[in-house]
């Protein structure tokens, strides 16, 4: 990704911490039959039970009914199977140390299963709707997370984009809604809760993402292991980019044109994407969102590629015939180039100045 979130400390935190009470403290510690008392280390979500139990609908039903199966399930789990499911659960929400390493792999539900394919269902089932239109948390008891996450979003564009419409970093090529919008953009799981357990609502797996890389590329695709072009299979665990990562990195971008800038085509253009010493990174960001074709469709676009070099030229032509100026055309093109250093990712210039660059190049020295 082009630059890292700062991440939000924030109320919305409580519901993992209610995830943990359950796994850790609940149910890996399962004896004897499940009452409310089993809840008592965490007093709120003990009172949310016994306020909630099977008298508000389906979502009530559902997380209580989950509760009490997932702890009968936990009955028939020995204590070393027990200690082994902790350290999963762990590992899992260590979102940070995973990305990081490549030599811990998140425990997948796949892997989950050939061990304890019963709980798996239950484990899955629940995980999967804490986070979405379907959780249990949108209940008022729980204090209604669509409201609660409308706040954290206000927090987080305040701290990341002060406020204002930003730019989405794992592309650099589409807006982030900001507080002056009505709508929020969606929140992005990091590793994906369809394929991994227990950090479904982790918001250290979870930022906002602009719709084209959440809905049309990323979906589903895992930027922790390699991907096999032909089979579409998992190959090996390979670092990522983890986007609340404190330390900060540069992506370089090289274009070069293979024929007319005047006629600009996909197949014509040669991009070289660089981040010293994030090789691994790099190509996890570039296959999980398809960055050169997206970078290519850009340049190649009238309103973008070809619109930025017309600009250039017309706007030359138009200079020249004002009385007393007298700048070369060399010096148009670095005045242009150089306005690009004003924001990276304002007008996507992070890709518009190689481009310039390229165009100065082909129009100058061909």
């Amino acid at each position: 990704m082009l630059f890292t979130y700062k991440y939000v400390t924030h109320e919305i935190e409580k519901f993992q911490r209610y995830s943990d009470f359950l796994f850790l403290d609940v149910w890996c510690n399962a004896k004897g039959e499940f009452n409310s008392k089993k809840l008592r280390g965490n007093r709120e979500l003990q009172m949310i039970y016994e306020e909630v139990h099977y008298d508000d609908g389906k979502w009530a039903t559902f997380f209580n009914s989950h509760i009490e199966l997932i702890y009968a399930e936990f009955l028939n789990i020995d204590k070393t199977s027990r200690e082994k499911l902790k350290k999963w659960y762990k590992l899992n929400n260590r979102i940070s140390f995973i990305y990081r390493k490549n030599v811990k792999s998140p425990i997948s539900y796949n892997r989950l299963s050939k061990k304890h394919p019963k709980l798996t269902i239950l484990l899955k089932s629940f995980y999967v709707k804490l986070y979405g239109k379907e959780s249990p948390f949108n209940l008022v008891a729980f204090g209604d997370i669509r409201e609660i996450k409308k706040n954290h979003y206000k927090k987080f564009v305040d701290k990341n984009f002060d406020g204002h419409e930003g730019v989405c970093p794992f592309c650099g090529l589409n807006a982030i809604k900001g507080n002056d919008h009505s709508k929020l953009e969606a929140y992005d799981h990091f590793i994906s809760k369809g394929n991994y357990p227990f950090n479904s609502i982790n918001f250290k797996n979870l930022a906002p993402m602009c719709h084209e890389c959440n809905s049309s590329y990323k979906l589903e695709k895992d930027p922790l292991f390699n991907i096999d072009s032909i089979v579409k299979k998992n190959k090996s665990k390979r670092k990522a980019f983890y986007p609340y990562e404190k330390q900060t990195w540069k992506i370089g971008v090289d274009v070069k044109l293979n024929a007319s800038i005047k006629v600009i085509k996909v197949e014509d253009i040669d991009l070289n994407i660089t981040s010293t010493c994030r090789q691994e990174e790099l190509q996890s960001w570039k296959e999980v969102y398809s960055i050169e074709e997206r970078f290519k469709a850009k340049i190649a676009s009238d309103f973008y590629g070809k619109l930025w070099y017309q600009m250039i030229e017309d706007g030359y032509k138009n200079a020249s015939k004002l009385v007393g100026f007298s700048i070369s055309k060399e010096a148009w093109y670095n005045l242009n180039i150089n306005q690009c250093n004003i924001s990276a990712y304002a007008d996507c210039n992070f890709i518009k100045k190689p481009f310039l660059e390229e165009c100065k190049r082909k129009a100058l020295f061909k």
